[in-house]
């Protein structure tokens, strides 16, 4: 053989070993010491004692060994968990103390549901460099990784513990998620796979009238059973009626398109910024969707063009009073069913937002008739008659439109998504700003947050402004460390308590067994539905006795899509005088949120998943002008939407905050703060009238009497 043709062999041979080297070292073995794929105990498609193991790969070791990160990454989460079943999994707190220690202050609680203490351990989350997610359970540590934390391969997370209450030896999973999806633990520790991925089960095209009103009964009944604030909207006696009205309304056969829009309508009935449904269908009932050149409205109570192509941009402002001959005010009520649910009570700012962002997406994906003839036909106020041929909704359409308003109008109305969750930055010498895009920071982002603002204070920064606009809220601790940061007085509140309907989850539920015992600690009130978690009679903060990072004037921009932990602090900080409001109404109540604990259900037959919240929260029981009950938190300065925001100032309310902190504008020295109910306040102001009344009298009798 030629000597180039023995060098290209080589040189192939090389790569493939090269390639296949790479490959098996990948991902270390988890367990220090071992080699790759010793003590495995079960593989995916294995069964545990009956029950199927899909994607988990269950490893055994010495109890206390060494447990060792296969991959460089970062660490996204650590919680206390326990397996119900290779299916359902809940977690627990606790992170203060010895493992042993924090272990044991769930012993009474887990007894009570029959569930073994010796496999509660530690679950850890890893975002891989590769982009896969690892995820590690059954460890034991007493000096937990901090959530953000980088960690090289081999470095330690913790030890051997037990990991599934059905594996009686000391062991640990492991189990790789890719792009969301669960993917194979196998392969990238070079071992020959078992796995195999899931199939998506498609559902079905069309209900029978006895399979709608199966699932139609299941998502009521549910939601009667779980959902604690059933009463907001309407009576038990209202809420059967209701329910049994729409199931008259199911034919003999519905698709699923149809059977969504019956589930909408009860969404809009029973809705909640912490309840979500998911679908999982494309709900346009048409293949192909179309868009008019001329894209619309309801700003200011009227319907306006908004952006348009470059042929009809003479148009943009103008009022529209008919499409395709239908008022724009019918339109709007016709439209309102498909529009977001996503929000609490009487809260006004959502639905307003709503039909500003969507009436010209929805009216041709929603109205069977609004595509015929592909044209529609404008009615302007001034009379003139308008009609335009519309385009497929493909992707390259949006380049049609004036970007420049379309930057503006999703400045104004949509997420501005960044890749960090938390961006710290000082303006000029007096302003820093914080926006904030969610409160599930990572304690490596927290601590930066700190930092940040024990820096601005010392370097006599007078006004932050914390950006809470689009932020969906997120875990609690977070919440209150930023509020210790910023209070050292305590916090002002009325009552409060946590509900729940039921100790006992009877519910087909996908994350709970039927049977499952939670919040023993909550007892019965007589008199009232439920089980009641009071709060403690007083007045505090989070920690009376920390001083606040940050003394300084605070504004804080809120929107109609600031929500959960961010409708909490915008309430706080409003309640306590503590900062200036600017915006919209919050998503969420501020008097009462639906959360913490949540029961997710799955239609059987049309497969449909709804998000149910269990407890509700209470945390301030006082009701005002200024916080009226069933709404979210009102701002200080409410900025309403204005056409003139969609189309040229897109950023209004973050250069309001900005041109208050130039004018020197901020709450009222001598404003009363808000800590008693309007009621008292009053009967407060007449006893003092009656008193001072009463003293003039008797001054009077006295001198009518030195006359005498």
């Amino acid at each position: 053989m030629k000597a180039w043709k023995l060098t290209l062999l080589f040189l192939l041979g090389s790569m493939l070993g090269l390639q296949a080297q790479t490959a098996e070292a990948l991902y270390q073995w988890p367990i220090e010491g071992a080699k790759a794929g010793e003590g495995i105990l079960y593989r995916p498609q294995e069964y545990i004692d009956n029950e199927h193991n899909f994607d988990r790969l269950f490893i055994g070791a010495e109890l206390g060994t060494n447990v060792v990160s296969p991959c460089d990454g970062v660490v996204t989460y650590i919680s206390l968990n326990y397996l119900h079943s290779l299916n359902s999994s809940s977690s627990r707190g606790g992170r203060s103390g010895s493992f042993n220690e924090i272990v044991e202050q769930h012993r009474k609680s887990m007894e009570k549901n029959g569930q073994d203490i010796k496999y509660l351990s530690y679950q850890i989350h890893i975002k891989s460099n590769d982009g896969n997610t690892l995820y590690i359970g059954g460890l034991s540590t007493d000096t937990l990784l901090a959530t953000g934390q980088n960690v090289k391969k081999g470095d330690v997370l913790g030890k051997v513990h037990y990991s599934y209450r059905k594996i009686h030896q000391p062991s640990i999973h492991i189990s790789v998620s890719k792009g969301g999806k669960p993917d194979d633990p196998l392969t990238p520790f070079g071992l020959k796979t078992t796995f195999i991925p899931p199939v998506k089960r498609e559902p079905k095209k069309v209900l029978s009238q006895s399979e709608a009103i199966a699932d139609y009964r299941q998502l009521a009944s549910s939601i009667k059973e779980i959902y604690p604030s059933l009463d907001d909207f309407m009576t038990e006696e209202e809420y059967d009626a209701f329910v049994e009205g729409e199931i008259a309304k199911i034919p003999e056969s519905i698709s699923l398109v149809d059977f969504s829009r019956l589930v909408m309508n009860y969404n809009r009935r029973i809705h909640d910024s912490h309840m979500w449904f998911n679908y999982g269908i494309n709900l346009s009932p048409h293949k192909t969707s179309m868009w008019s050149p001329l894209l619309f409205g309801m700003v200011g109570g009227k319907m306006r063009v908004l952006n348009t192509t470059e042929e009809y941009k003479t148009y943009v402002g103008r009022e529209i009073e008919r499409i395709d001959g239908k008022h724009v005010d019918t339109l709007c009520m016709e439209l309102l069913p498909y529009t977001s649910m996503i929000y609490d009570a009487q809260v006004e700012s959502v639905l307003e937002h709503q039909l500003v962002s969507m009436p010209s997406f929805l009216y041709y994906r929603m109205d069977k008739d609004a595509q015929k003839g592909g044209k529609t036909t404008f009615t302007f106020a001034e009379g003139e008659e308008l009609m335009v041929p519309l385009m497929k909704a493909v992707p390259s359409t949006w380049y049609k439109y004036d970007g420049k308003i379309m930057s503006n109008w999703h400045a104004a109305l949509n997420r501005v998504v960044r890749k960090e969750n938390v961006r710290c930055e000082i303006l000029n010498d007096s302003t820093a700003h914080i926006w904030l895009g969610n409160f599930n920071l990572m304690e490596t982002e927290e601590d930066s947050m700190l930092v940040f603002l024990g820096h601005i204070e010392k370097r006599g920064c007078n006004n932050l402004i914390i950006d809470l606009r689009n932020n969906p809220g997120g875990n609690p601790s977070v919440l209150y460390k930023l509020v210790n940061a910023v209070m050292d007085e305590p916090i002002k509140s009325k009552g409060g308590y946590m509900k729940v309907n039921t100790q006992t989850i009877k519910s087909s539920t996908l994350n709970y067994p039927s049977g499952t015992v939670m919040f023993e600690d909550y007892k019965e009130i007589p008199g009232r539905k439920g089980y009641y978690k009071m709060n403690e009679p007083k007045e505090s903060s989070p920690n009376d006795t920390a001083k606040a990072l940050y003394t300084g004037h605070i504004y804080i921009l809120i929107n109609a899509n600031s929500a959960s932990a961010s409708t909490t602090f915008a309430g706080i900080m409003k309640r306590n005088a503590r900062g200036y409001v600017i915006g919209r109404e919050t998503k969420t109540a501020y008097h009462c949120m639906n959360a913490l604990r949540f029961a997710d259900i799955m239609l059987h037959n049309s497969m449909f998943k709804c998000h149910i919240p269990i407890t509700r929260i209470v945390s301030d029981e006082f009701v005002c002008e200024d916080f009226p009950y069933g709404r979210g938190v009102i701002p200080h300065l409410n900025i309403p939407i204005t056409y003139e925001e969609v189309t040229s100032k897109g950023n209004l309310i973050y250069d309001k905050a900005l041109e208050l902190i130039r004018d020197g504008i901020y709450l009222e020295e001598d404003k009363e703060e808000l800590s008693t109910d309007a009621t008292s306040t009053k009967a407060t102001a007449f006893l003092i009238a009656v008193i001072v009344a009463l003293i003039l009298l008797v001054i009077l009798c006295l001198r009518w009497k030195k006359k005498q």
